[in-house]
């Protein structure tokens, strides 16, 4: 089973009609026998074992003429997010596999439906192997940033389709992180990452994507708001002064922050009170994130200062550190 899945992965991770053999109820029922394996307790041999069976299942099976209208609801509510969009070519099934260590390995396929026929592209994760500068650079399918999505946002600029993600990354021990991501498609193939979102009106210079680290038990709310069509965040600071610039104790502040699409960008701007989303609250535009009083200092653990970047980024203890058929340009 392994070596066939490095076979995929060498020739491109992409997948044609021809060699589909499963419908997509098959495909459905195969995977929900093994699909809690890469989380349960079981040894990390096995975890990745069945994490690499599961996408070839999934890139085989993918390119069954029926599976790109099948909902796949039983791997929706499972541990396989299928995100999407209304109208959009593209499909993302991601999920990921808890190590022993407490890292987060993650997994997924990408199915894109052609007017020449659907393919599937394996999704690699370079959590051990991240770019010099990961928020900056345009990245393939072999370079992915590793995430579990759970909101697609469909965004036409220059009548190109470019997909805004919303993903989660359960990363280590100690920190989690969100992950603002880009998908376009170019030269008849899949790219993460173009220059999209900006920090503020006085930014001159937006950026592929965004990664937002902060502690363990912290939850951060990163949301597409379809009502009144911004992204809404959570600010992040440290917990207290002696830690700032250590990612893992970055706490929400409780304030909120949106992304806004202006010309061909999105722009970072604080929540008004005339904004529809949580309590109404006075923000201070021009002002800094805030360091929280020690009262709110409620972590569950303690984690240690890093000492050096490691594989998994900045904080990270270890150190062995085509035309898509539905695309009509408005």
């Amino acid at each position: 089973m392994r070596n066939r899945f490095l076979f995929i992965l060498f020739f491109g991770g992409c997948f044609n009609a021809a060699f589909a053999q499963l419908t997509p109820k098959e495909l459905e029922k195969r995977i929900l026998e093994i699909n809690q394996t890469p989380i349960s307790q079981s040894p990390d041999k096995e975890k990745i074992a069945a994490a690499e069976e599961i996408v070839e299942l999934l890139m085989e099976g993918l390119t069954h003429k029926e599976s790109f209208d099948y909902p796949f609801d039983s791997l929706r509510f499972s541990t396989i997010p299928v995100v999407t969009a209304p109208k959009a070519p593209v499909r993302i099934f991601s999920f990921n596999a808890i190590l022993e260590n407490g890292k987060f390995q993650h997994y997924g396929v990408l199915q894109w439906k052609t007017k020449g026929g659907i393919k599937t592209y394996a999704l690699i994760d370079t959590a051990e192997n991240l770019p010099k500068e990961p928020t900056a650079e345009s990245l393939s399918t072999s370079q992915w940033i590793g995430a579990l999505y759970y909101q697609m946002i469909p965004y036409k600029r220059n009548k190109k389709d470019i997909y805004i993600l919303c993903g989660f990354d359960g990363h280590n021990i100690n920190s989690n992180r969100s992950i603002l991501e880009t998908l376009y498609f170019e030269d008849g193939e899949p790219l993460f990452g173009t220059e999209m979102f900006r920090d503020g009106e006085e930014d001159p210079t937006p950026e592929p994507r965004v990664i937002f680290e902060y502690h363990k038990s912290a939850k951060m709310t990163l949301r597409f708001q379809p009502e009144v069509n911004y992204i809404v965040l959570d600010e992040l600071a440290p917990a207290y002064e002696k830690v700032k610039g250590n990612p893992w104790y970055n706490i929400p502040t409780g304030d909120y922050f949106a992304y806004y699409p202006e010309k061909f960008s999105w722009v970072l701007k604080p929540v008004t009170d005339e904004m529809p989303f949580a309590d109404p609250r006075s923000i201070d535009g021009d002002r800094r994130p805030a360091e929280l009083p020690k009262e709110r200092m409620k972590l569950k653990h303690a984690p240690e200062m890093p000492q050096k970047r490691g594989k998994y980024g900045e904080g990270s203890e270890e150190d062995s550190d085509d035309t898509p058929a539905d695309s009509d340009d408005e």
